[in-house]
């Protein structure tokens, strides 16, 4: 088999189609690029324009609160309806501190994190965007260990299954944000 035909064939084999690709020019034994086409995902109609300054605000403006900071919002209001309810059902005010103090355990480092990564993706690489995201998750694991170490100095009397119940509806208070918002998305005719 010739080289230029092997080299198409690798073509074919690496572009990962169905069916024979065509091969914008030739493929150069000499050339490290091989430009493959696809006519299911090269789609010549749609036309890509960047947006001016201008329009590139107006449009940031017109954008809702950011997903994560509705998560933050979304977990303090589970988690002090959690509190509420406790307190009221076992009529204790020391449950009611126990897992208010279990959802300042998830809130508070949530919060550090979701501030530490803000606006982080303007400026860094993709390698020291990992790396800021590693050391600011360790940073919330340290915090997030640290407060429930401090809970039984803070609170005195506590019960530890109380708070743990209150870090744990606070974390999986996400699902609920998921939830809705996908129920949105269908109610408002978005993809969901």
């Amino acid at each position: 088999m010739a080289y230029k035909q092997r080299v198409r064939n690798a073509c074919y084999i690496l572009g990962g189609c169905t069916e024979k690709p065509r091969i914008i020019g030739a493929c150069n034994p000499y050339s490290n690029v091989v430009r493959v086409t696809n006519r299911w995902l090269d789609d010549p109609e749609e036309e890509f324009t960047a947006l001016s300054s201008e329009e590139a605000r107006q449009w940031r403006l017109r954008q809702r609160l950011s997903p994560a900071w509705h998560s933050i919002a979304w977990q303090i209001g589970i988690g002090l309806s959690a509190s509420t309810v406790v307190g009221m059902v076992w009529r204790s005010g020391m449950l009611a501190q126990s897992v208010a103090f279990g959802v300042f355990a998830v809130v508070l480092p949530n919060t550090l994190l979701l501030r530490g990564m803000a606006g982080a993706g303007k400026h860094w690489g993709p390698e020291a965007l990992l790396l800021r995201l590693l050391v600011w998750e360790l940073v919330k694991l340290a915090l997030t260990v640290a407060i429930l170490y401090s809970a039984d100095k803070v609170l005195g009397e506590m019960s530890w299954p109380a708070l743990l119940a209150g870090l744990v509806v606070t974390m999986k208070a996400n699902w609920l944000v998921l939830a809705f918002q996908q129920g949105a998305n269908r109610s408002s005719g978005g993809k969901g």
